[in-house]
């Protein structure tokens, strides 16, 4: 089976990957900034970065856009990607206000696959550091400084099917199922 990875990782030395990279994760972040500017009132849009991410609602949207340009690139890049779900880990459903919950920029995903694949988690892993040192650059006290921006987890059609680890847990998770956003057409 042929993927964009494969043809990708063939046709380009480690230098020009590398820089491509960082090309992908800053129009992902340039994308999610002015996505997330143009949801604010006229007034607002104009405010300095490190005031807006302050925002819960600014940094929810920011978080969930970048979200969904990681899972058109990923999917874009694999065919044996099925569907992707963005989750939160911290979601608490016994919290009464969000008033206690950190700016945490970590990305959850579940990535459904029909085969595992160390092309796509080598590229998932370079693109992770890319998207990690845009975001470092933003040079925002608010978000600190990350090591690691993507906690993308692979799941094969065969993990779902038998409702096994993460498949099981997320996938049917009643206090904060996974939200579909993205899936192969037929899907």
């Amino acid at each position: 089976m042929s993927t964009n990875i494969q043809r990708i990782e063939r046709g380009i030395d480690p230098a020009k990957y590398a820089l491509y990279m960082q090309d992908v994760a800053q129009t992902i972040q340039r994308d999610a900034l002015q996505c997330s500017r143009a949801t604010l009132p006229p007034i607002q849009r104009d405010l300095d970065l490190s005031t807006l991410i302050q925002q819960v609602d600014f940094f929810g949207h920011f978080k969930h856009q970048i979200a969904l340009n990681v899972a058109e690139i990923i999917a874009s890049t694999d065919d044996r990607v099925l569907a992707i779900y963005l989750f939160d880990d911290s979601i608490n459903p016994d919290a009464e206000t969000e008033d206690n919950i950190p700016i945490d920029a970590t990305i959850h995903l579940l990535v459904q696959v029909t085969s595992r694949s160390a092309a796509l988690e080598a590229f998932i892993s370079s693109l992770d550091r890319a998207l990690t040192q845009q975001l470092n650059d933003l040079s925002l006290i608010a978000l600190g400084q990350y090591t690691s921006i993507l906690d993308v987890i692979p799941v094969t059609e065969a993990d779902t099917e038998k409702r096994r680890g993460y498949a099981f847990s997320l996938l049917s998770s009643w206090y904060a199922p996974p939200l579909k956003i993205w899936a192969k057409e037929g899907s």
